[in-house]
């Protein structure tokens, strides 16, 4: 009889396979499959700003207040304007890069790569190994015909 078992890869995953070795199934019995996530499809639609671009929005709007208040400066509408523009890309690149960086550290944490478990038992032992993959955190088990 086959069993199969969803697993998200983690510590828990060994633990499950190093048990059921222990409970007399052979390596020659257990197929492990990892599944491919395949997030490019899902950023097509939507693709991330670049922190470049981000950097010379910023500065594009920090050079027009720049040269705006450089009217009534001493240095000038042209030099505050250059001023404005450098401390703008400055700042927009720094604030994408630290954004961006945060959200990529949330998403890897998010998403852990699934496995699948296949594995060949005499029908008697169908309920031990599901106990034990219940036990270390299938995501889902199937067994057919059941």
């Amino acid at each position: 009889m086959l069993i199969f078992g969803l697993f998200e890869q983690s510590i828990e995953l060994e633990q499950a396979l190093a048990e059921l070795e222990e409970f007399s199934v052979l390596n020659e019995q257990i197929l492990i499959v990892f599944m491919d996530q395949n997030k490019q499809g899902s950023n097509k639609q939507h693709p991330p700003p670049h922190d470049f671009e981000v950097g010379v929005a910023c500065a594009t709007g920090a050079a027009v207040i720049g040269a705006s208040l450089g009217f009534t400066l001493m240095l000038g509408p042209i030099l505050c304007g250059i001023i404005g523009a450098f401390t703008g890309f400055i700042t927009g690149l720094s604030v994408s890069k630290l954004l961006n960086k945060a959200k990529n550290h949330k998403t890897l944490k998010e998403s852990r790569q699934q496995v699948i478990i296949v594995i060949e038992s005499p029908e008697s032992l169908t309920s031990q190994i599901t106990a034990i993959l219940r036990r270390y955190q299938a995501l889902s088990i199937g067994v057919p015909g059941k």
